[in-house]
């Protein structure tokens, strides 16, 4: 009989140490968060002009609209094709953060880069940089034709 209790302890306690694990992962996934959404402008520009700027985005409506078909939480981390062409690059910046004894800047958008994303031409991939974190990802095949179609607009 002990070992009976034994077994449906250990039973359960692998089951709840599973079910806690599997539900972590499910609250780590819809809490992905790039620091996108403080965005205040994003410059689009091509890889082989890199100081020819092709599109500006730049009004709130229209970055939120970007974010939300980026799809950051269907991004997975992977491994770049070896034949993968730079396409093109897109340069997210925010308002600089006001520290601890320096004045408001309220009156002067002064705008930090913050975040690099490059796409790659013809294959659903990118690479993302914030803060000297460079991560290559595979992104949806919908998210990659809309980053390339964001290069042809000019706003």
């Amino acid at each position: 009989m002990k070992k009976v209790y034994i077994g449906v302890i250990a039973a359960l306690s692998i089951s709840i140490l599973l079910f806690g694990c599997s539900s972590k992962e499910k609250e780590m996934k819809e809490d992905v968060n790039l620091g996108f959404d403080q965005a205040k402008k994003v410059e689009v520009s091509s890889v082989h002009h890199p100081d020819a700027v092709l599109n500006t985005i730049d009004k709130q409506q229209d970055i939120n609209t970007f974010i939300n078909k980026l799809k950051v939480d269907k991004w997975n981390v992977a491994d770049l094709p070896a034949d993968a062409k730079k396409e093109n690059v897109y340069k997210m910046y925010q308002e600089r953060t006001v520290k601890l004894g320096e004045s408001s800047n309220k009156g002067k958008k002064e705008l930090k880069q913050v975040a690099t994303i490059t796409t790659y031409k013809g294959i659903p991939y990118i690479d993302v940089e914030i803060k000297n974190l460079n991560l290559n990802l595979k992104v949806p095949k919908d998210v990659s034709e809309y980053l390339s179609s964001q290069s042809q607009q000019k706003q």
